[in-house]
């Protein structure tokens, strides 16, 4: 078990097996000390080695807790004798839970030139820019072949959700006609499907006709909006240089003004943000609620942050604090929850913190550690037709394409070649609370061992852990606010 205490003296302690906290008071851990030795010793031996200390009922208390608790671990979990994936199995497990999702990246052009953009030269494994659009006749045929397996699944899992389709760049409205083309054809052939639409956008195209068509078929707007105009701008700009806010703000005002509720901001952060601004921005009503607040990231060969100085690091984390420390005197006071920037970068951290990881069933055999997804769990499919399991990682690892299909046996080797270099997950003791993925450790055409990106992971989830319950034993009605943040 992983321990960490609270600053108010309190002890808890993670158990990786079961995904659940517990108190951990010295008591416990000292009973759960002497039953973990080589020889288990009977509850009276352990009554008389700690009763100098501890109480006899509370002993023979803890003693029988523990014992109880014992019974519903799963002990079925090891990493060192990793059952390697066959086509076959993949198959099975995607048939029966995956193919959520169809991805369509309908251009890889783009009319910004954001500075922290996955594309640019910071990433080193990624593609860069061109000129590259989807074919209506490429379109055609992955959505096709998306609705043939949502067709084939069902008899595997009769009950699984409606289907997603989701529009990808570049600037996918660059490419609007075949988005347009895509619903239509959808819409005619696939009729019986109740399909959830989405794109993700960087507003400056999104015209009263392009804003009138997605609402009219109730898409999910996603638009990247960092802030307010200094912040926005300083590295969401055009390919000549200038900034772009006053045109994406200009285009979703009406979507706001008609009540049109789904649409969300997508906001991006780094060292030099100006989070105090972030947040006061979005608390506006003439601005989509935001939906995601992320960091740039570091992973795919990414060199963003070597711009910085230690200074500026320095300045972000204490930015951080003084945050951290005003969103929860905000929480104190004002008694409830609302959608903020910091709610985003701070509450629902910790409410997934504590209430996310809860799974008592054993790791699935098809992917014993780490969060990631199974390649097909969503289809991606990129301009030329080639399938790649999401958008974040490298382009050279595809595991299939519109010629061949799902090539089961690439899908097979690729989840071995993975799981072989998470060589540290067997001792990792917050494996169920790991979010990381294919896109943390991808390389150009492969993978980097977990032993070298993991190193200081359990102490980081020990503070983070620490830190969620220090909110929640301050404001213990923080776990009762009714919200909808983490749908």
């Amino acid at each position: 078990m992983l321990e960490f205490k609270t600053k108010t003296g309190n002890t808890y302690a993670w158990d990786d097996e079961l995904g659940l906290f517990i108190p951990f008071p010295p008591i416990m851990r000292a009973v759960a000390k002497e039953m973990l030795s080589s020889t288990v010793p009977t509850k009276a031996e352990v009554i008389e080695r700690l009763i100098k200390n501890f109480g006899e009922d509370d002993v023979s208390f803890y003693y029988d807790w523990l014992k109880k608790w014992k019974k519903i671990q799963p002990h079925n979990h090891d990493l060192n004798n990793y059952h390697k994936v066959s086509p076959s199995e993949a198959k099975f497990f995607l048939l029966r839970h995956g193919i959520q999702q169809l991805i369509l990246n309908v251009t890889e052009d783009c009319n910004f030139r954001c500075k922290y953009c996955a594309f640019s030269d910071y990433y080193e494994y990624r593609r860069s820019y061109s000129k590259k659009y989807m074919s209506f006749s490429t379109a055609k045929t992955a959505i096709d072949m998306y609705f043939s397996l949502l067709e084939e699944s069902r008899r595997y899992n009769p009950l699984r959700k409606e289907p997603a389709v989701g529009f990808y760049g570049g600037e996918p409205l660059l490419n609007f006609d075949l988005i347009k083309k895509c619903v239509d054809y959808i819409e005619r052939e696939y009729h019986r499907f109740k399909v959830r639409y989405n794109v993700t956008t960087n507003g400056s195209l999104l015209d009263k006709d392009k804003a009138g068509w997605l609402m009219q078929h109730n898409f999910s707007i996603g638009v990247s909006i960092d802030g307010p105009e200094e912040v926005h701008d300083r590295n969401r700009i055009y390919a000549n240089g200038n900034g772009t806010f006053k045109d994406v703000i200009k285009n979703i005002r009406p979507i706001i003004d008609v009540g049109y509720k789904n649409i969300k901001s997508l906001a991006v952060y780094d060292w030099k943000s100006d989070i105090f601004k972030i947040d006061e921005f979005f608390k506006r009503n003439d601005i989509p609620a935001i939906g995601i607040a992320a960091a740039v990231s570091s992973s795919g060969g990414g060199k963003y942050y070597s711009q910085f100085s230690e200074k500026d690091k320095e300045d972000f984390l204490r930015r951080i604090d003084a945050a951290r420390d005003y969103y929860y005197r905000s929480i104190k006071n004002q008694g409830k929850r609302e959608r903020s920037f910091f709610e985003l970068l701070f509450g629902l951290g910790i409410q997934v913190t504590l209430f996310g990881p809860v799974a008592v069933s054993p790791y699935p055999l098809i992917a014993p550690c780490t969060s990631t997804c199974i390649p097909g769990r969503k289809l991606f499919v990129d301009v030329d037709g080639n399938f790649h399991a999401c958008e974040k990682i490298p382009e050279t690892m595809p595991f299939g394409n519109l010629t061949e299909g799902f090539n089961y046996e690439r899908i097979s080797n690729m989840l071995n070649d993975y799981f072989g270099y998470m060589d540290r997950c067997h001792c990792c003791g917050v494996k169920r609370a790991c979010n990381s993925c294919f896109a943390t450790f991808a390389e150009d055409k492969g993978f980097v061992a977990s032993s070298e990106i993991c190193k200081e992971i359990e102490a980081m989830k020990a503070e983070q852990f620490a830190e969620a319950f220090e909110f929640a034993e301050m404001n213990p009605e923080f776990v009762e606010f009714k919200n909808d943040l983490i749908r």
